[in-house]
């Protein structure tokens, strides 16, 4: 049975969307850069990078001209048509071999995340709850810690200390959305990792 074209398209957005992915994580490039230095908008580079549509030849000329990289390599299409040996582009080369510390690469894997499900508005928002949860927490500790040691700290108004009372009100609200994104999971892992690898040394 001769594949539809559907199934061709299939598959020319999934090498599209991998090579894309793979292209500017070795760059070090945001989604926004990257577009920008392709001539495509923000919205348009998430849907090929997400595979929803197949990267069109005019977005395929201008990445091979600016980063020597086809994104749609013959031998890769090749690959997944079942026709060839197993190959990657440069670019995934590149990422695979590019040595990358376990809290660069989380980091670098949360920003992608957002770039790919949140609108930029989105990402500002995200950003914004990201600083107001830090600087509550920090501001919480602080307190505590001086309390403890007897050092008069904080702004108090009428005997009472507004800020504190603010920094607990937004640790509440926004812990369950903050620590919803952290990815423990892994983190547990990469800390027992690394004590073993120092008991065994």
């Amino acid at each position: 049975m001769i594949p539809s074209q559907d199934h061709y398209k299939s598959i020319a957005r999934q090498v599209g969307a991998v090579n894309l992915l793979a292209l500017r994580r070795s760059k070090g490039m945001s989604q926004s850069h990257l577009a920008t230095a392709i001539g495509l908008s923000d919205r348009a580079l998430r849907r090929y990078e997400r595979g929803e549509r197949e990267l069109p030849q005019a977005a395929r000329l201008a990445i091979i001209k600016a980063f020597k990289v086809d994104p749609l390599a013959s031998n890769q299409l090749a690959v997944e048509l079942g026709l060839g040996d197993t190959d990657v582009s440069p670019a995934a080369q590149s990422q695979t071999t590019k040595d990358e510390g376990f809290w660069k690469t989380m980091r670098r894997e949360g920003q992608e995340f957002r770039e790919q499900h949140y609108s930029p508005l989105g990402q500002l928002f995200l950003k914004i709850r990201d600083h107001a949860y830090a600087s509550a927490t920090m501001y919480f500790a602080a307190e505590n810690i001086t309390f403890s040691l007897g050092i008069p700290f904080g702004f108090e108004i009428n005997g009472i200390d507004w800020m504190f009372l603010g920094a607990f009100a937004v640790i509440v609200l926004l812990f369950s959305s903050f620590v919803a994104e952290l990815p423990i999971l892994k983190v547990a892992q990469h800390v027992i990792r690394s004590i073993r690898a120092r008991v065994a040394s």
